[in-house]
């Protein structure tokens, strides 16, 4: 299996250098997860730049969680809220639950409950059933205890006026 991983960084390197943003994808999650490579945060984490830049939500997100978590690149979570912004506006929705949650706790962005719960809402319709929905679910909750009757219309009106918003290449 390991193997089938040097095969496949072989065959992607070549394309992601080219400029391919799914192989500069696929290439920085190989590095990411030390799959077929050794194991770099910071390698992963330029190959998912390349690839973002060029519009992939999949390597906005990891970027986001990469800013997020200071892996590869230094903590920051403006940075990681930019990156998921990206990311969430083209209808990532891992993406658009991490927004909420920056919101909800005023980190990398202002508070904003309003801001949140729309994000959260999203998150939530756009997952399957399971473990991420339920942890999207409570935090729908926690965040609706401190908002007025107001501020949940406020939210569900710009939840319900969001479109997602592909970027192009």
């Amino acid at each position: 299996r390991e193997q089938a991983y040097t095969k496949a960084a072989e065959l992607w390197r070549p394309l992601a250098e080219k400029g391919g943003a799914e192989a500069q994808y696929s290439l920085g999650t190989l590095y990411a997860e030390g799959m077929g490579v050794e194991q770099n945060d910071a390698t992963a984490f330029l190959w998912f730049q390349r690839a973002a830049n060029q519009g992939d939500a999949a390597a906005q997100y990891n970027l986001g969680a990469s800013y997020a978590m200071g892996a590869g690149v230094a903590k920051s979570d403006v940075d990681a809220a930019k990156w998921f912004r990206r990311a969430a506006d083209q209808g990532m929705a891992f993406a658009q639950l991490n927004l909420g949650l920056l919101y909800a706790a005023g980190n990398g962005v202002p508070q904003d409950n309003v801001e949140a719960f729309k994000w959260l809402e999203l998150a939530f319709a756009g997952l399957p059933p399971g473990g991420p929905r339920m942890d999207v679910a409570r935090a729908m909750t926690d965040v609706s205890a401190n908002m007025t009757r107001d501020q949940l219309i406020e939210a569900k009106q710009r939840q319900r006026a969001w479109q997602a918003k592909p970027e192009t290449k």
